[in-house]
């Protein structure tokens, strides 16, 4: 390739790029200004926008439900800086690193780093990987009774931990490893991990398959069978995580 073809093909390069930004930036604003209404059209959106942030402003913020008003008056600055600070048009100083942490009740660092905030969820009990079998279930008011279990990039209001029991899932999660349950994401999708119950209060650990719907197991161990639900799969959440030592 000569230097000519070169210099082209970078600035082509460059060109796609700036498109792509300024593209993710209109989509921003679009959800900032709420003209995306339909939930799954903005998780995607969003996930287009994100890889093209110059910073985890957005992200923080939107993590706590805040619109860049609100954002701006807790920093003592403007609606308008905040959309720049969060597009890279204004540039992330020191100075607004620390008042856009004091804000955001966060560390500098976390502002730039690609990192996902560790948080608490409750370990409830356990559930099978192998038939349905009975497993032990919590009630709300009782969740500060249960151990607790440190995971990264999960909501804690809707998740919780269950620890396996059985080895139908040891290629995806060993006998005593520890899954996280989104329960707010119960609609099956072909070849997600669920926990799922029957009519008998029976739960276990599965990944669902779709045409025709069953729940398959990935062992090792070949005496594991798929299972056929009879009528309606009964959703407790998706399986999000898997946590085990090596």
């Amino acid at each position: 390739m000569t230097m000519d073809e070169r210099t082209k093909r970078k600035q082509a390069l460059q060109a796609a790029t700036t498109d792509a930004q300024d593209m993710a930036r209109e989509i921003a604003d679009k959800i900032d200004r709420g003209e995306v209404e339909n939930p799954e059209d903005r998780d995607e959106l969003e996930s287009y926008v994100s890889k093209f942030a110059a910073n985890n402003i957005r992200k923080l913020r939107k993590k706590r439900g805040w619109s860049q008003g609100e954002l701006a008056e807790k920093a003592n600055s403007t609606t308008s800086q905040i959309s720049r600070l969060e597009r890279g048009d204004l540039q992330l100083t020191v100075r607004w690193l620390e008042l856009i942490a004091n804000a955001l009740n966060c560390k500098p660092y976390q502002l730039i780093a690609n990192i996902r905030e560790t948080v608490r969820v409750p370990v409830i009990g356990w559930v099978s990987a192998g038939h349905f079998t009975n497993a032990e279930s919590v009630a709300i008011p009782d969740i500060d009774r249960h151990d607790m279990i440190e995971c990264a990039g999960v909501n804690p209001a809707t998740c919780f931990a269950l620890r396996i029991e059985g080895d139908s899932m040891n290629l995806i999660a060993p006998e005593g490893s520890t899954i996280i349950v989104d329960v707010s994401n119960k609609e099956p999708v072909d070849k997600k991990f669920y926990v799922v119950g029957n009519n008998g209060g029976e739960a276990t650990f599965k990944q669902f398959k779709n045409s025709p719907p069953r729940l398959e197991p990935c062992s090792t161990n070949p005496a594991h069978e798929t299972i056929f639900p009879n009528g309606e799969i009964h959703v407790v959440g998706r399986v999000i995580q898997v946590i085990h030592d090596l």
